[in-house]
């Protein structure tokens, strides 16, 4: 095996950790602001499922309750949507480019 091959499933596994850390993250401060009880199990159930069925299931339940998110923590919030951005281009970009030494190394 390659040590770009390593390399690039590197940056893919590290891309979708930290963009699981940021979804969890969000949910939870979002959780918090609208008052839920337990918001960090909201956070890790947001990210059961493959098809993010408890992402959906969160964000169908949240309507019901107002946010009261101070400007501090909107500005958290953009941090780490940005972040998670960020973590988005790097699977994309790993992925696209193993997919690509493996096609071309045949």
């Amino acid at each position: 095996m390659s040590w770009y091959l390593i390399v690039l499933a590197f940056i893919m596994i590290l891309g979708a950790t930290t963009l699981t850390y940021q979804v969890y993250k969000m949910t939870e401060l979002d959780a918090i602001s609208r008052g839920f009880k337990h918001p960090k199990l909201w956070g890790v159930f947001s990210l059961s499922g493959n098809t993010g069925g408890g992402l959906l299931i969160y964000l169908i339940g949240r309507r019901k309750y107002p946010s009261s998110m101070s400007e501090a923590d909107k500005s958290v919030m953009e941090s780490r949507k940005k972040r998670a951005g960020v973590s988005l281009i790097f699977m994309a970009l790993s992925s696209i480019a193993l997919f690509a030494v493996c096609i071309f190394k045949l």
